[in-house]
This record gives C-alpha cells, sequence and structure tokens, in this order.
C-alpha cells in the first residue's frame, strides 16, 4: 500500500475549500453583507497553511497534522449545525445550505484520510 502524503492532501483540499468559499462569495456578487459565504475559506486557508508548514517543518509535522484533524472535525460540526440551522429557517436559502453541506462533506472526506493515513502509520510502526 502506498504511504498517503498527508501534507499534500491538506494542501488540496484547502484550495479546495478556498475555491469553495470564494465561489460562494462570488454568487453572493461579493456582498459584503454577505461575507459569511466565504466561510469555508478561511477552514481552507488553515488547511493550506498547516500543509505547507508540515512540508517545511518535518519536525512537527505529525504535530501540524493532528491540529489539521481538530479543524476537519470544527469543519464538520459547523457545517452540520449552521446546515441543519438553514433548514430550519422560516425561508430556506438553499445557497447557504450547499455552502454548508459541501463544507462538511470536504471536512468528512478529509477526516476520512487522516484516520486511514494513521490506521496506515499504526501499522507500518508494529
Amino acid at each position: 500500500m502506498n504511504k498517503i502524503n498527508m501534507a499534500l492532501v491538506a494542501i488540496v483540499f484547502g484550495v479546495l475549500m478556498i475555491l469553495q468559499g470564494l465561489a460562494f462569495w462570488l454568487a453572493t456578487g461579493f456582498d459584503a453583507a454577505r461575507f459569511t459565504a466565504a466561510i469555508p475559506g478561511f477552514f481552507g486557508i488553515v488547511l493550506l497553511l498547516l500543509g505547507i508548514l508540515s512540508v517545511l517543518l518535518p519536525g512537527i509535522r505529525k504535530h501540524l497534522m493532528h491540529v489539521t484533524i481538530l479543524v476537519a472535525l470544527l469543519g464538520i460540526a459547523g457545517g452540520i449545525t449552521m446546515g441543519v440551522k438553514s433548514l430550519g429557517a422560516e425561508e430556506i436559502q438553499w445557497s447557504k445550505v450547499w455552502d454548508q453541506g459541501i463544507l462538511a462533506f470536504l471536512c468528512v472526506v478529509y477526516f476520512g484520510y487522516c484516520l486511514a493515513s494513521f490506521i496506515q502509520a499504526r501499522r507500518s510502526a508494529e
């Protein structure tokens, strides 16, 4: 089995979330009042920076990758919570539901990569 390069995975998912945030904010016409549409981009910036730092600082890569898991868990919790909250609104704004749902989905997929990497590292250590 090939070893998963989690720094690269973090960078890729970071870029995807940044693009998502920009796309949904662009859909609002870059309206300052609807800046919350760009929130997934902030999760992406954090993942991107942590991924780059883990490449540049291999001595603390393991710790940085653990922080990315925390970011993913926060993205999952926030995406699901805000998506469900948006569904319960008097007037459902589907763009909000999709924005938060995609954030949660990307974070779940990234979390899955992290789990696979940790399992693989544990097995190779034994």
